[in-house]
């Protein structure tokens, strides 16, 4: 589907604003559930939560970005836990980060199921229509945060820079493969905007998560992928992987010797983590996992964890959350529906 550029980057750019940033210029709407609830958030109730330890269920494979966020949020966050109570997290893959989140809405809305969630398996997903689930099916309770989308390759391809993969991409249409951690999310609808920029064609191919998307990089099974920041990292250290283009919001300072695609013109999407209840659970125990997480995100550690993955801290409170939430929600459904991804 052939798109005007300057409309998919306007779109783009409300994205890149509210995943950035806070929403204190968001257009006036109707309070969904969730932000209903995140404004009572100050109003304190007593309760013994929690009882046992808590699961936070990520829906991408261990060893994936939004995996390691989340173990190192939960590590922290287990100091400020009452009664000594630990948060474990646990991965239940597929369906692009969905399966998970459908997994929390048919458990006990008792605090003691929570999910991590990202911009694709909450905000994006759901507008395809092919989840059981809403944003509005969810409390927020923190952001933890936003990071940049990477396209890479393996450090040994024929391709040293940007422009060499995209004099090849132009004289080769179609055949360019790269994996993402999930059909319809961040990292794809990221390529496919690459692709109208530069007027290209590649072959998607979708993994569930990033670990196992680097993983088919890695053994020659995909030519690339778009995977995040932290997700990169580790294989750019170790001197497997290259990174060819940043197609984030902000330069990174580890990857300053790849094109900045903002620079082209493109304005990309961020992709933002943290982590949700069921709708359904109690005020008192949402407060009690509002505060938790308030105190880990706050704690010194914790950026200097995001740090060592190449990360910064971007904490967003459970209202702040909402509203991010929202937002994305209806701009990705507008850059989706614009290259053709919903009809």
């Amino acid at each position: 589907m052939q798109i005007g550029k300057s409309f998919l980057f306007t779109l783009l750019t409300g994205a890149l604003v509210l995943g950035s940033a806070g929403c204190s210029n968001a257009p006036e709407t109707k309070p969904t559930g969730a932000e209903q609830a995140a404004e009572t958030q100050n109003k304190e109730t007593k309760t013994d939560f929690p009882k046992k330890d808590i699961e936070l269920v990520v829906g991408f494979a261990a060893g994936g970005g939004t995996d390691a966020v989340a173990r190192i949020v939960a590590n922290v966050a287990n100091k400020y836990m009452p009664g000594g109570r630990s948060i474990v997290v646990s991965n239940k893959t597929g369906g692009s980060g969905t399966i998970a989140l459908a997994d929390i809405l048919q458990s006990n809305a008792d605090g003691y199921k929570i999910g991590s969630v990202t911009t694709g398996n909450l905000a994006i997903q759901p507008n395809y229509g092919k989840t059981p689930f809403q944003i509005d099916d969810f409390i927020p309770v923190a952001r933890f945060n936003s990071a940049q989308n990477l396209l890479v390759v393996k450090a040994d391809a024929p391709w040293k820079t940007y422009d060499e993969w995209l004099d090849w991409v132009k004289k080769n249409p179609g055949k360019f493969t790269y994996g993402t951690p999930g059909a319809g999310n961040t990292q794809h609808l990221t390529m496919e905007g690459i692709n109208i920029l530069e007027g290209i064609q590649t072959k998607h191919v979708p993994f569930d998560g990033a670990a196992p998307a680097l993983t088919a990089l890695l053994g020659g099974h995909v030519q690339g992928a778009v995977v995040l920041t932290q997700e990169a990292k580790p294989h750019v250290d170790s001197g497997t992987v290259r990174v060819l283009a940043n197609a984030g919001t902000s330069k990174i300072e580890a990857f300053k010797d790849a094109v900045f695609l903002k620079d082209k013109g493109f304005v990309g999407l961020d992709t933002w983590s943290g982590v949700v209840v069921h709708k359904d659970t109690p005020k008192e125990v949402v407060d009690i996992l509002r505060e938790v997480f308030k105190k880990a995100m706050a704690d010194p550690s914790i950026k200097e964890e995001f740090n060592r993955i190449g990360l910064e801290p971007a904490y967003a409170d459970s209202k702040e959350f909402a509203d991010i939430i929202a937002q994305t929600n209806k701009t990705t459904g507008d850059v989706a529906k614009s290259i053709g991804l919903i009809k």
